[in-house]
C-alpha cells in the first residue's frame, strides 16, 4: 500500500471534512470502495486496518470523519445519521472524480453504525456496483430499543418527551455518555475496557467524539430512531450486497438485521460467524476473517 494521502473535502452544506485515501502499490486507475465508519464517527479507529487489506487486494479507499467528529468541521454532539449518509455521498463523489481511480468499479463498505449509511449511500447511487458491510445494526428504533428492558424503553421515552419541550422552550439540548443513549452490555464493555487499554477503542465506542469521550446530545436518539435502512434496503435493485455479523453480537443481534437482509432484492448474502461478536470483528483475527469475505464479494462484482 502506498503512503496514506490526507484529503479535505466539502460535505453538501460546506463544512469540511477530513479523509484519507489509501492506494494500491500498482499503477491505477484501481476500483475503489468508499469506507463508512460507525458511531465514533472518526476514521482512525478499524477503518485503516480495511483499508490495507482492500489496497493489499488492489482496492483503493477513502476513509473520512463525519461532521462534528475527529478532524472535520461541523457541530460537535450530534448523532445525525442521515447527515453522516450526506456526507458519504459527498465522500464518494470525491473518491468517484479522482483520476487514480475507476468510477465504473466503485463500492460502498460500512462497518457497525456505518453500515446502515453505507446502505443509504449504494441505495441513492446507482454508480455503486457492490456493497458489503460487517456489524450493521438493523433499523433505529430496533437498535436502541433491542438492549434495553422494557420499563428502560418507557422511562427513555418518556425523557425524550421532556427533552423536546425543553428544547422548544429554549432551554440548551441535554448532553449525555453514549451509554445513556445506547447502553452495551456488561459483557461488550468489558472487552471494550481491554482493547481501550491496548490501542484506543473500537468502533463503537471512541474518545474525542463529540463534546468530549463519548458525549453526545440526548435528542440524537429521535434522529437515531427514524433511520430506516430496511426501507432504503429496497432500492438496492443495482448492488449486490453482502452482510458479516457475528451469531454472538449483543450490541447489534441478529435478530434485528434479519428485516433489512430480507428488503434486499438481491443480489446478495448474508453470512453469521459462529462465535463472533461485535468487538471480535473489530479487531483481528475476527477482523481479518469478516474481510476476507469482503474482499471476495469485491472480487467477484468489482472485478
Amino acid at each position: 500500500m502506498e503512503a496514506p494521502l490526507e484529503i479535505t473535502f466539502n460535505a453538501t452544506n460546506g463544512t469540511s471534512l477530513a479523509g484519507t485515501v489509501a492506494l494500491p502499490k500498482a499503477a491505477g486507475p484501481h476500483p475503489a470502495v468508499l469506507l463508512c465508519q460507525g458511531l465514533s464517527g472518526v476514521r482512525h479507529l478499524v477503518l485503516p486496518e480495511v483499508a490495507a487489506h482492500l489496497a493489499g487486494a488492489g482496492y483503493a479507499s477513502l476513509r473520512f470523519d463525519y461532521s462534528g467528529c475527529g478532524d472535520s468541521g461541523g457541530v460537535r454532539g450530534w448523532v445525525d445519521p442521515q447527515q453522516r449518509v450526506r456526507d458519504a455521498m459527498s465522500a464518494l463523489a470525491i473518491l468517484a472524480a479522482r483520476t487514480d481511480v475507476d468510477a465504473s468499479r466503485l463500492g460502498v463498505y460500512g462497518h457497525s453504525y456505518g453500515g446502515p449509511v453505507a446502505i443509504h449511500v449504494a441505495a441513492q447511487d446507482e454508480r455503486v456496483r457492490a456493497l458489503a458491510t460487517v456489524s450493521t445494526p438493523g433499523n433505529g428504533r430496533e437498535m436502541l430499543r433491542a438492549p434495553r428492558p422494557a420499563w428502560d424503553w418507557l422511562a427513555l421515552k418518556q425523557r425524550l418527551d421532556e427533552e423536546r419541550a425543553a428544547i422548544a422552550a429554549g432551554q440548551p439540548p441535554t448532553v449525555v455518555g453514549i451509554e445513556e443513549i445506547f447502553p452495551f452490555s456488561p459483557a461488550f464493555a468489558a472487552k471494550y475496557a481491554e482493547l481501550k487499554a491496548k490501542d484506543g477503542g473500537t468502533s463503537a465506542i471512541a474518545a474525542g467524539t463529540g463534546l468530549g469521550v463519548s458525549q453526545f446530545y440526548l435528542a440524537s436518539v429521535d434522529l437515531m430512531a427514524a433511520f430506516d435502512p430496511q426501507g432504503a434496503a429496497r432500492g438496492l435493485t443495482h448492488c449486490p450486497t453482502l452482510l458479516v455479523d457475528g451469531a454472538a453480537d449483543d450490541t447489534a443481534p441478529i435478530e434485528t438485521v434479519q428485516p433489512v437482509y430480507r428488503a434486499i432484492p438481491g443480489p446478495k448474502s448474508w453470512i453469521i460467524l459462529d462465535d463472533a461478536d461485535h468487538n471480535s470483528l473489530d479487531t483481528e483475527p475476527g477482523l481479518g476473517k469478516a474481510l476476507g469475505h469482503v474482499v471476495g464479494w469485491f472480487n467477484q462484482h468489482l472485478a
